[in-house]
């Protein structure tokens, strides 16, 4: 851009330099006696005169533009910074609204965050008398409960609020989280389905598959029978 602000800059001087030579031609003819110095000076005027304005136009164009990028890119900023300050305060809305058992008791399980429906999970294993204990988080390994029963033995809990199928890579990453936290059985709670190939890797790995179906049976009986 700055190159054809440049030639464009040339052509001006150019016109306004033919400009001036035609004017200070007909000046010197119209008036007679004029010594021949005159002419010398006004053919080196123009060009002069030319070539000043021709680069004050160059420089004109060049800051005019330089200021509409100026002016553009403060402005995105602007709107990114207005975007993300209005993100910014939605997810605090969401984040900063943390649902107490009571609420989560009564929420439908479908609405619930996967965070929430991991607290669901374990006051419901509590109830069944087992001692639970929260994962979750990065290098749970696909543990989100630790249960432990009267018998002594740990259980490995994978929790999945999901729309989708689980897959069979959930049941591989669980067996080898089983492993890691010392767990003697392995189980998957989810309010969907799982894959064929997911039932299948988990009877032979000997991992329970709990799907949306049998869980909601669950919990219909024992949000009935407990006191909210």
């Amino acid at each position: 851009m700055a190159r054809t602000y440049y030639a464009e800059g040339r052509q001006v001087a150019y016109v306004l330099r033919g400009l001036f030579i035609i004017v200070g031609l007909t000046i010197y003819f119209k008036i007679p006696g004029l010594h021949w110095g005159y002419l010398f000076g006004i053919l080196l005027g123009s060009v002069i005169l030319g070539e000043i304005f021709g680069s004050m136009w160059t420089r004109k164009q060049r800051q005019k533009k330089k200021s509409k990028a100026t002016g553009t890119k403060k402005t995105g900023r602007s709107r990114t910074a207005s975007t993300n300050n209005g993100v910014s305060k939605a997810k605090g809305k969401i984040t900063s609204k943390k649902l107490t058992d009571a609420q989560i008791l009564q929420t439908n399980v479908d609405t619930l965050s996967g965070t929430d429906f991991e607290r669901l999970m374990e006051l419901y294993y509590t109830d069944q008398g087992y001692s639970v204990q929260r994962v979750g988080g990065s290098g749970d390994h696909e543990v989100d409960l630790i249960l432990k029963g009267k018998e002594g033995y740990k259980i490995a809990v994978q929790c999945k609020r999901w729309k989708r199928d689980v897959g069979n890579d959930i049941v591989l990453r669980l067996k080898a989280g089983k492993q890691v936290h010392g767990c003697y059985d392995a189980w998957i709670v989810t309010t969907s389905n799982f894959t064929r190939a997911a039932k299948e890797a988990a009877e032979r790995l000997n991992i329970k598959l709990i799907n949306g179906v049998a869980l909601a049976d669950r919990l219909k009986r024992w949000k009935k029978n407990r006191v909210i």
